[in-house]
């Protein structure tokens, strides 16, 4: 059913682009979130042996990869503008990840270009900055640079292990796992970090993103036995669990994380592995709430979703490129 379904969705797409080709209109997908947009991701496929970052529309059409390397692509963000990627991979001498950038047309560069393991770049949401994790300084911490690489700045200290961050809906806050907790600090580093989660080893939170109308925060945490999705407030009240495993399924055989909003913040796009998936990472959109469960992807391996702003549409990216400047 999966791939017969993936077929009609190739052919929409393909004659989709056609269209555009030929009249110059720009055509504007309706989507099952409630808007145009895109989620990018990243994906084992294509006879690639590694994972390769691809966008797709947000009900799961016109899935396509933008990014054609040997190395490993993953935990992609687009920016506001939706004209830009930033992602980490370890396309570098060394091995290590380094934070890399692709424009909409393919063209590719390090931002870091740094001697140690770069992650989970995050666009600010004025587009201007991003923040990183990365253990530069011997354990993870919490960094931000300009959009164009320059200015690094720390905003956590060693040693309790800062790692996971995203901005706050206006900017002025980044939320991330701290220790074995989330936390929230201010986007310029001052002041004290102020815990949302109170985990008890060995459970741990991390992954949190924010909402778009600075209402919730949504994250992952391990506080049941397993990886699972929940929801709170933004000052860390109400914790739901919203991916519960099914009562029949044993705890090892079930885990959902990354959780990211849609561009209108009524749902929430995941990626999980869980009997129903044979145990592979699939990307999944749900509900704020955590209903109305729907799986988006089937081929291969699938992981770390994030939803592009309303007027992000898939086919404003050019699907070959692959221009490399280091």
């Amino acid at each position: 059913m999966f791939r017969n379904r993936f077929a009609r969705r190739s052919f929409i797409g393909f004659a989709i682009s056609i269209f555009v080709i030929l009249t110059g209109v720009p055509v504007r997908a309706q989507h099952a979130d409630g808007g145009a947009g895109s989620v990018v991701f990243y994906s084992i496929r294509d006879d690639h042996p590694n994972n390769q970052i691809y966008i797709m529309s947000a009900d799961g059409n016109n899935q396509f990869r933008v990014t054609y390397d040997t190395a490993s692509d993953v935990d992609p963000d687009i920016s506001p503008d939706g004209q830009e990627i930033v992602f980490s991979s370890n396309q570098t001498a060394s091995g290590m990840a380094n934070i890399f950038l692709r424009d909409r047309n393919g063209v590719v560069r390090n931002l870091t270009n740094d001697a140690a393991t770069d992650e989970w770049p995050r666009w600010s949401p004025d587009g201007k900055q991003i923040v990183f994790g990365s253990n530069r300084d011997g354990v993870f911490e919490i960094y931000v640079m300009q959009a164009d690489g320059t200015g690094v700045t720390r905003l956590t200290d060693p040693p309790t292990l800062g790692r996971y961050p995203s901005w706050s809906h206006d900017g002025k806050q980044i939320v991330f796992r701290r220790g074995i907790d989330i936390a929230t600090i201010h986007a310029d580093g001052s002041g004290s970090p102020v815990p949302l989660t109170h985990e008890v080893a060995p459970s741990f939170a991390q992954m949190p993103a924010a909402s778009g109308d600075g209402k919730y925060v949504a994250f992952m945490s391990f506080r049941e036995g397993y990886c699972s999705v929940f929801r709170m407030t933004a000052d860390g009240n109400e914790q739901i669990n919203l991916t519960p495993k099914d009562a029949g399924d044993p705890a090892s055989a079930w885990c959902s994380r990354t959780p990211a909003w849609s561009a209108n913040g009524h749902k929430i796009f995941f990626m999980s592995s869980r009997p129903s998936t044979g145990g592979l990472n699939q990307i999944f959109v749900m509900n704020m709430d955590g209903t109305d469960v729907r799986q988006l992807t089937d081929m291969s391996k699938n992981g770390s979703p994030r939803a592009g702003n309303p007027s992000t549409r898939a086919h404003d990216f050019d699907r070959e490129g692959g221009t490399r400047i280091k």
